[in-house]
């Protein structure tokens, strides 16, 4: 009997300027579709907004959101292949029964990171009122948060996409996605600064547009980040 097909997770390095790359498709696609665009990115910000009012609402928003991330990156996928779109395809992951549980677990292992963060993140503003910073505190905070963003950061697109169950694998392989692409991600979170400073003007309405464009554009790092080979021996690899 042969032995089955095994898949080998194979992480690139990106050009240094790759994020400009990643942000002239990223417009490219938001304008076969942009009124659908903008719908979806208004909805993803009242969820946001009302995640704020309760802590059960924000637990419920922490949820939704591997979700509501996967329904936006699939449907770059479908333009990428010139399919068409709608709003309601943003909530279609919810109906996938295949990432359901791993969605989930990666939510609330999410909110267990962000609890420590952000308490330190509160004591830091009580300093700041009591005019008495702990700058150690502040590079603490820093590190941690890059951290959680970099175990974070892919998480989801390789839970929807590559199939990938296991938590430790998931965040491992996220993890070193940024690592080895620091300066092209770096590039991409300055223009993207830029980007969202230019929308001041406009009292923040220019979000409408530049938040889409945004995260197409990190998703499209997704893409330049990460391959499948088949492989015939062994379980699956992640190969650094």
């Amino acid at each position: 009997m042969e032995k089955p097909f095994r898949i080998k997770l194979i992480i690139r390095r990106a050009p240094a300027l790759a994020a400009l790359g990643w942000l002239k498709q990223a417009w490219a696609i938001f304008m076969l579709a942009p009124q659908t665009w903008v719908l979806m990115f208004i909805t993803l910000g009242v969820i946001g907004l009302v995640s704020q009012l309760h802590p059960i609402a924000a637990v419920i928003g922490i949820l939704l959101s591997p979700f509501l991330t996967a329904g936006v990156y699939k449907c770059v996928v479908a333009l990428q292949q010139k399919q068409s779109i709608s709003y309601t395809d943003l909530f279609t992951p919810l109906k996938d029964l295949s990432c359901r549980a791993t969605f989930i677990r990666l939510a609330g292992l999410n909110l267990l990171v962000s609890i420590p963060l952000s308490s330190l993140a509160m004591e830091l503003v009580k300093q700041y009122q009591q005019h008495s910073v702990d700058i150690s505190l502040v590079i603490i905070l820093a590190i941690s948060s890059i951290l959680a963003w970099m175990v974070f950061a892919y998480a989801v697109a390789i839970a929807y996409f590559l199939k990938e169950q296991r938590l430790l694998a998931i965040m491992q392989a996220s993890f070193v996605a940024c690592w080895r692409n620091t300066t092209p991600l770096a590039l991409y979170g300055l223009l993207s600064l830029v980007l969202i400073m230019l929308t001041m003007p406009t009292f923040f309405i220019g979000l409408l547009l530049v938040a889409p464009v945004l995260n197409i554009a990190f998703f499209l790092s997704f893409n330049e980040f990460f391959a499948l080979q088949v492989k015939t021996t062994d379980d699956a690899v992640l190969e650094v």
